[in-house]
């Protein structure tokens, strides 16, 4: 039986002892310094799955100093490395032969206007899935979206799209509370694809800070009911990065505090 632990998942960079491949260092990106990584985070709130990040700057992050850290997960999606999904992907396929709990690949921001897959066709979308179910058939591409952008111009791309990885970008409660449940609902009607709610721990589209804790409270709570109901496949946490930050703290030690909670009852 699947439990709601089961469909948690965390998303973020694993820190190699050699430091981040992306940076040299163990700046992480869209966080800066930081010494926590995905595979610490994730034992912190007591979350099994995880989204591998490194991926998604440099394909050769996809070897053991980086994937052994994650070994022990029943399930790690992999991010593919903008401008290179195709190549990233074939890479993914192969080396889930060794770790087999990898289970699919992520294009992240997918046809985000101004980001790096704005201008792909629904035939490069169908060549990246063929490149990831190339060694691995059971393999799953994922597309992030977000509320603002329009489904109907996904519509093209859902033959070889097998998941959406959907988000808020500007933190707000009326989003959670109002408008979640239609947008699932019309996800579900059109695109009949399982869905990934995505969790920002940092308002990235509005305050550029820490999220409201009341709006922290709202996404995981509606989220956790959402999982329970069956209306999606699970949820995110974005990032790891964050959790040894002072700034971030209160969000982290709600997080464990409330899923502990939900977990366990």
């Amino acid at each position: 039986m699947t439990t709601l632990r089961d469909k948690a998942w965390m998303w973020g960079y694993v820190i190699a002892k050699s430091g981040l491949v992306i940076a040299k260092s163990k700046e992480v990106p869209f966080v800066g310094p930081s010494g926590c990584s995905l595979e610490t985070a994730a034992n912190y709130l007591g979350i099994p799955n995880a989204v591998f990040l490194n991926s998604n700057h440099d394909k050769e992050t996809l070897r053991p100093e980086y994937l052994d850290s994650l070994a022990q997960r029943p399930k790690v999606i992999c991010a593919l490395q903008h401008g290179l999904y195709e190549e990233t992907a074939r890479q993914v396929s192969k080396i889930s032969r060794q770790y087999k709990n990898i289970c699919g690949g992520l294009i992240d921001d997918f046809l985000e206007f101004h980001g790096p897959s704005g201008k792909m066709t629904p035939e490069d979308t169908r060549r990246v899935q063929a490149a990831l179910k190339s060694d691995n058939p059971e393999l799953k591409l994922s597309v992030v979206q977000y509320t603002w952008q329009d489904k109907r111009d996904l519509e093209p791309y859902l033959p070889y799209i097998d998941a959406i990885n959907l988000w808020v970008w500007v933190a707000n409660n009326y989003d959670w509370q109002v408008k979640m449940g239609l947008e699932l609902e019309n996800i579900a009607r059109k695109s009949k694809k399982p869905v990934l709610l995505g969790l920002f721990m940092h308002d990235y589209g509005g305050t550029r800070q820490a999220i409201a804790m009341d709006v922290l409270e709202t996404q995981t709570k509606k989220s956790v009911e959402f999982a329970k109901a069956g209306w999606i496949e699970g949820f995110v946490i974005l990032q790891s990065g964050w959790f040894d930050r002072e700034d971030h703290r209160p969000q982290a030690q709600w997080l464990k505090q409330y899923l502990e909670w939900a977990f366990g009852t």
